[in-house]
């Protein structure tokens, strides 16, 4: 067996992210465990929600991870502990080689992962602009001088965050009840932005930094 940083070692990666993410609990709602997963792996991550269900079909198939509705809710019960998705033990020589080229790739990793970060708070401060000015035009407006970081727009900020962690149906439903006329210029943005840099735009306007210039 070749223990290089390939497909198998980023899947298992993942597969351990995840039986970690549940932290002491037993079972965990499928939506939480994704948010606390890609807290724990962020920046470095690029999965999707999609793509994280996908590891959770896969780890049920390996009898990691068992399926269960929890309160009316999907939800997964943890069958493992992360110590149990690990390789069997390698040789000396084996242990040597994966760590020349685990430092090697971690250095790697960690060049790409300064510019992509970088890259991707640049992208989620502009995201935030968008839904700020958004919210901004279609909610009654503030009386004079009264800045535009009020409670109610950053009510609706968290409202959405909380929505579209659950699910993309949720966050529509959300904008449908509570600002029906941000329904379209947000569902719009949902589309070209994807879910994954929507909520990290939500979580950098609730993160309490300005989004936009004075």
């Amino acid at each position: 067996m070749t223990y290089g940083l390939d497909a198998n070692d980023l899947e298992r990666e993942v597969e351990i992210g995840v039986v970690s993410a549940f932290g002491w609990a037993v079972i965990e709602f499928e939506a939480t465990l994704f948010q606390k997963y890609l807290l724990m792996s962020a920046p470095s991550s690029l999965i999707t929600e999609d793509m994280f269900r996908k590891y959770l079909k896969d780890m049920e198939a390996k009898g990691y991870l068992a399926p269960v509705d929890f309160q009316g809710k999907k939800a997964w019960k943890r069958l493992v502990i992360d110590s149990e998705i690990q390789e069997p033990a390698m040789t000396p020589e084996e242990v040597n080689e994966f760590i020349a080229k685990a430092q090697a790739a971690s250095q790697k990793k960690k060049k790409k992962r300064e510019v992509f970060s970088d890259h991707r708070f640049r992208e989620s401060k502009k995201v935030a602009e968008k839904i700020i000015r958004t919210l901004e035009q279609v909610m009654p407006k503030s009386k004079a001088g009264r800045m535009p970081w009020e409670p109610k727009l950053i009510g609706h900020v968290e409202g959405m965050h909380k929505a579209l962690a659950e699910s993309k149906d949720e966050f529509l439903k959300y904008l449908k009840k509570n600002i029906p006329s941000a329904y379209d210029p947000m569902k719009k943005i949902l589309k070209s932005e994807g879910e994954e840099m929507l909520l990290l735009s939500l979580r950098f306007i609730e993160s309490g930094q300005r989004a936009y210039p004075p």
